[in-house]
């Protein structure tokens, strides 16, 4: 049979949503997916009780970190003995012999130049401590 229109085409403007919808599944599938790996991988330290066994209470008697404040006279302080830079680098080793720090923290004073923190900072990771925590006070 002939065409009623005068052999035109009749031009279709519908929108085929087909091919979005299986998109938007295969994201939401991916989503899905990763979802749970993502928060399994943040690294977060679960507290422990505040009432420990006698047993673990003697394990943590010992503490496994390290203070040291860097005062704004250029001294490094440790055990309340303030050392010129030279001195404690020299004497360091010593003072920590049997300890055996898992964690130093430093302490600055506000005036203290960012420089001698770096510096205080390369020495401590060139004796091998790999986690040192900067300490401030909030407001």
């Amino acid at each position: 049979m002939a065409n009623v229109t005068g052999g035109k085409k009749k031009i279709v403007s519908e929108i085929n949503i087909t091919p979005l919808v299986d998109t938007l599944l295969v994201l939401l599938i991916i989503f899905m997916v990763t979802a749970p790996a993502m928060t399994r991988s943040i690294g977060i330290e679960l507290p422990e009780p505040k009432h420990a066994s006698t047993a673990e209470r003697t394990t943590k008697e010992k503490p496994n970190f390290v203070v040291i404040g860097i005062n704004p006279s250029k001294q490094f302080i440790y055990e309340k003995t303030a050392y010129a830079p030279e001195e404690f680098f020299q004497k360091f080793p010593l003072l920590i012999e049997g300890i055996d720090p898992e964690k130093i923290f430093l302490h600055a004073d506000k005036r203290v130049f960012y420089e001698q923190i770096i510096e205080l900072m390369t020495f401590l990771q060139s004796q091998g401590h790999k986690k040192i925590g900067l300490v401030f006070q909030q407001k």
